[in-house]
Parts: structure tokens; sequence; C-alpha cells
């Protein structure tokens, strides 16, 4: 009875550990979200180091309910992959994509600046696509829980320039000329 019993805590056991090695997946929407979350991180900086925050207001509203959307998705992703720990695995990834941001302004916040403009530009068209497809064509390759099944996720504003053709906005054009001032705190 006992090696019965032995066998069945044994099987369990090994049961219990072969399902925390099996690959934890991002889903195609989870991956966009990522993406979402890596570009709307990159804007922010770009927003706060390139004197944008104009067109960050404006991105931020035109895509505000698919951003929201969004968000929710990635949140459900860390909290699937970690559990109890998820919202902080949520939000530490969210800080980091902030932070690596920050230091890739801070290194040439000139190409950084460049960069952001083009995507400002290519978000805000009249004929906007929808988030999904805006961050659809960029490369991702970010290390997290998603390089477990072979996908590889990061994304900077340089690899999204060369993916996105952008086309003046009209109703932007003075605003994009204008300089845009920043409240002081």
């Amino acid at each position: 009875m006992r090696m019965i019993t032995g066998m069945v805590a044994l099987s369990a056991l090994m049961a219990a550990g072969g399902s925390s090695a099996s690959p934890r997946c991002a889903t195609s929407s989870e991956l966009t979200a990522i993406q979402a979350a890596t570009i709307q991180q990159q804007l922010m900086v770009a927003a706060l180091t390139c004197n944008q925050v104009q067109h960050f207001n404006a991105f931020q509203v035109s895509y505000s309910l698919e951003l929201r959307r969004s968000d929710a998705a990635l949140e459900h992703m860390f909290r699937r992959l970690y559990g109890a720990r998820g919202e902080g695995e949520y939000h530490a990834f969210k800080t980091r994509l902030a932070n690596d941001s920050s230091i890739r302004s801070i290194q040439d916040n000139q190409g950084y600046c460049r960069d952001a403009g083009v995507v400002f530009e290519a978000a805000l068209v009249t004929d906007k696509p929808t988030l999904a497809g805006f961050v659809s064509g960029i490369e991702v390759s970010e290390p997290g829980p998603v390089n477990s099944c072979a996908m590889s996720v990061a994304v900077n504003l340089a690899t999204a320039v060369p993916a996105i053709a952008p086309r003046p906005n009209p109703l932007r054009v003075a605003e994009l000329a204008a300089p845009v001032a920043i409240p002081a705190q």
C-alpha cells in the first residue's frame, strides 16, 4: 500500500513539475499588447525628452480605447503566467520599458527624437490604422516570458521606422511646425 501511495505521490509531483516546465507562451493578442506597451512607453519618453507632449497626448487620445484594452490583455498575460505575483511582474515590466527608453534617449537624444517624430507622424495620420495594425509590423525582441516559446519581443523606435510609411496629417501640419511648450513643474 505504501508503495502505491508513494508512486501516486511521485506521479503527482512529476506531473506538477512537468506542467510548470511546459512553455508559457504569449497569445497573438498578448504579443500585440507587448508591442503596444513598448511603443507607448517609448513615445511617453519622447514626449518628455523631445518636447513632443502634444503629439503624445494626441496619440493617447486617438488610441485610448485600444490602448486600455491592450493594457488589460498585457496585465492578464502577466497574471496568467505569474499567478499571485503577476501584478508586480506587470508593473516591473512597464517600468523596465520606460527605463530602457530613457536610457536610449539619453544615449542618442537627437536620433531618438527623430525616430519618435516619424512614429508620431505615422500614428497620427487622418486615416490612422488600428493600434494592432500599427504595431504589427514592428519587430519585437524583449527578454521575457514569451521567449520560452521561441518568440522574441523587443521594440525600439529605430526598428519601428522602416516598417512605417508616414503620411502627413493635414490637420496636424500646423501643430508639427509649432514649438511645444512643457508647463513648468
